[in-house]
């Protein structure tokens, strides 16, 4: 008890040393200051709006506040509200910083805008002003969404109406900006399109999620705010990751949108933040200094009292928030990467190195993996292959390859590797199965591989890609330690270069047995290996629907027509050069939205349009279907499903429709096997489709890239031929 009363007082001391002595300097870099409180919105993530006293810091009283010592290294200032159109004379506020603040760099607001003439006129000048005094400024717009989502998360209708305005205006008049949007239960499910209009605008935005913020007095609106069911958290996963991997360029914002998956997922804040290391400050229209706005109690007044003293003086107030709030805190205060992410990241490039075709060449000799003693003493399974990145069809071959082996292997205990482990955790969900998933980029990998009974290469393209290179190396390591190697389902091509063939060459002379999808890809691996001991079982998917879906009746409804399109992308450009390839990209997909619209007006249909896959790597179809729509189809009626797709829902909206026009690879495979009426687009010219549709004698469904390109009517006409053949 001595011992521990002597430690907290030794430890007090040496905080009154280090926090209340003349030698302890504050570093304040940033300020972020609501110069007032009044504010032209209602947005449901903020209660500012209801607060009955409505106060704005005078030029005087901000001019003396600034004055302050504690402000003297400020490189940045952020002058905002509020609603900073409603402050009269704001261009003041930045010129009366600029004066003050000897080291400033910087300035910038936020805006709703709506007052948008008002708002274009205020940036116009304060730009002026800050180009005027040599500091550069900035500026972001509020937007959520787009239309009605964003009035809906705004609470003011018009709202979005009123931001384009000020976008289109600004764009014209050759001003930058950024669009900031603030995620809540309300505008989940048109983050995907927002972004689409933000790409095809060419406009920078940044995302963050709603958190509960003492400046912003919303803990009472917990129904919007870090609110989400699994669905929801699943698809803010998936939208921040595309942000990650397909849109953000700055890497230390990456870190905050890795972060963020963090927490989403149930772990905690991977980043800093410049308030918690004493950088940033916030300040509000009273005066009132806080160390930061979400979690901190005001500190004191600046016009009443010093701020240097203010700050030093509560610093056990900035421990106790340290301790209590910041791991679990959300917010985007954009800092470096905290240990355990960099440990994270440091781990996944280790390990990603070894990770090429080239490496695996180099390298297999020499990379020792740990020996682990067996986890199981039955019979152990790791199925390997683009699992993390799956499609639907993936997750039916997932469930038809488990469906094999728990027949086989009652007692199996399996184990799947993952590219992106959060999306295989769901899937198997989904499927309700249970496994292991182990991260690819990780040593867990290569002891998988090297301790487990079978490897097994599940479904999926033997084709032309890098990752050829995890196979290659789980099935060297399962026979250096007499395990058993099986490709399961898959299918062989496209390939290209001799690296690429050589690789599944490779894979399949360590193979075991070889289980192939179709008749075209036992005879590519035949002339690869010459074995005489392949099998074309046919897609492990076919037999998972025909035993839990083809026997399910469902209402079609009269008029719905089902579209599963995809992107075409280069790895099907077969012999074009990129602006050859491109240019029959463009033609391809006007052609394709008017055969569409053609078969529609003869059978008066309206096009739905599903997503068989929803992840950015691969390329999420909503995209594609909320582009193509939004481009070839309006003023006509159509429907775009921009929820999870699952191989339930699918079924669902092919069985439901009078006809399925089919372009994603799986897709074809559905259709046909559930019995539905169908057209299959032959995007891969000759090569998967066309063998699947081969083997199972339904070639007569087949519709040519070439065709659709040249023949506005030919999905129509394939469609009429068909049912007069019946």
């Amino acid at each position: 008890m001595f011992d521990e009363l002597l430690k907290a007082l030794r430890n007090f001391k040496s905080r009154i040393v280090s926090y209340k002595t003349p030698e302890y300097v504050a570093n304040i870099k940033v300020i972020n200051c609501q110069v007032s409180n009044a504010c032209n919105s209602k947005c449901a993530m903020c209660n500012v709006w209801r607060q009955t006293e409505k106060q704005c810091l005078t030029l005087k009283d901000f001019k003396r506040v600034l004055a302050d010592p504690l402000f003297k290294q400020v490189e940045h200032i952020g002058i905002t509200g509020g609603e900073p159109t409603l402050v009269k004379n704001l261009p003041d506020y930045f010129d009366i910083a600029i004066d003050v603040l000897p080291n400033l760099q910087g300035l910038s607001t936020i805006t709703n805008a709506i007052l948008s003439e008002k708002a274009v006129e205020l940036i116009c000048d304060i730009k002026n002003l800050c180009e005027a005094r040599q500091k550069s400024f900035s500026v972001m717009l509020s937007l959520d969404g787009l239309n009605d989502i964003h009035d809906l998360n705004r609470g003011v209708p018009g709202s979005f109406n009123s931001v384009q305005r000020v976008m289109d205006t600004l764009k014209n008049r050759g001003i930058a900006f950024s669009t900031g949007t603030t995620i809540t239960k309300y505008n989940i499910w048109n983050l995907d399109e927002l972004l689409i209009f933000l790409r095809e605008n060419n406009i920078y935005g940044r995302f963050r999620i709603a958190e509960f913020i003492n400046r912003l007095d919303n803990y009472a609106n917990s129904d919007v705010i870090r609110n989400f069911d699994a669905d929801e958290t699943y698809q803010l996963l998936l939208f921040f990751s595309k942000l990650e991997f397909t849109y953000e360029p700055d890497d230390t914002v990456k870190n905050t949108y890795r972060s963020i998956k963090n927490m989403l997922a149930g772990g905690s804040r991977l980043i800093g933040c410049p308030y918690q290391e004493q950088i940033a400050i916030n300040l509000d229209c009273y005066g009132g200094l806080a160390y930061c706005a979400p979690k901190s109690n005001v500190l004191g007044n600046l016009l009443k009292s010093n701020g240097l003293h203010l700050y030093v003086h509560n610093l056990e107030h900035l421990d106790f928030i340290k301790r209590n709030y910041c791991s679990s805190c959300i917010h985007d205060y954009h800092s470096q990467p905290k240990p355990e992410l960099l440990e994270q990241r440091e781990e996944e490039r280790y390990w990603g190195q070894f990770f090429s075709i080239k490496q695996f060449a180099e390298q297999k000799e020499f990379l020792v993996v740990p020996y682990k003693e067996k986890k199981s003493n039955g019979y152990t399974v790791f199925i390997i292959g683009w699992y993390g990145t799956e499609t639907v069809g993936d997750k039916a071959i997932l469930a038809g390859i488990f469906e094999y082996y728990k027949k086989n292997y009652p007692e199996a205990t399996f184990a799947i590797s993952s590219l992106n482990p959060f999306i295989t955790e769901r899937t198997i969900k989904e499927l309700d199965i249970k496994a292991e998933i182990v991260p690819v980029f990780s040593g867990e990998f290569f002891v998988h591989a090297s301790t487990v009974d079978e490897v097994v290469v599940g479904g999926g393209p033997l084709m032309e890609l890098e990752e050829l290179s995890l196979i290659l190396w789980a099935f060297y390591f399962a026979k250096k330690n007499k395990g058993s190697t099986t490709v399961f389902g898959c299918g062989i091509g496209p390939l290209y270069t001799d690296d690429k063939i050589n690789a599944v060459k490779d894979i399949l002379g360590k193979a075991d047995r070889i289980y192939l999808r179709d008749a075209a890809s036992v005879k590519t691996a035949i002339g690869l290996t010459g074995r005489t001991d392949i099998r074309n079982i046919g897609d492990p998917a076919v037999g998972y629907l025909r035993r839990n879906y083809s026997q399910k009746e469902f209402f079609k409804e009269e008029t719905k027509l089902a579209c599963f399109l995809r992107e075409l992308t280069l790895e099907y450009r077969g012999s074009k050069n990129k602006e050859e390839f491109f240019d029959y990209k463009q033609k391809l997909e006007e052609a394709l939205a008017m055969n569409i619209i053609n078969l529609c007006d003869k059978y008066d249909l309206v096009p739905h349009f599903y997503s068989m896959h929803n992840f950015a790597v691969g390329n999420d179809d909503r995209d594609f279907n909320f582009s193509f729509t939004r481009k070839y189809f309006a003023g006509r009626k159509y429907y775009v499903e921009n929820k999870l797709s699952t191989v339930e829902n699918i079924v669902q909206a092919m069985k439901t429709s009078q006809l399925n026009v089919c372009m994603r690879f799986h897709s074809v495979v559905f259709a046909n096997t559930l019995n539905t009426d169908f057209l299959a687009v032959d995007y891969t010219t000759g090569g998967k489709i066309f063998g699947y549709l081969s083997d199972t004698d339904k070639l007569q469904h087949l519709v040519s890239m070439d065709s659709i390109i040249s023949d506005s009517h030919s999905l129509t006409n394939t469609f009429v031929r068909n049912n007069a053949s019946k």
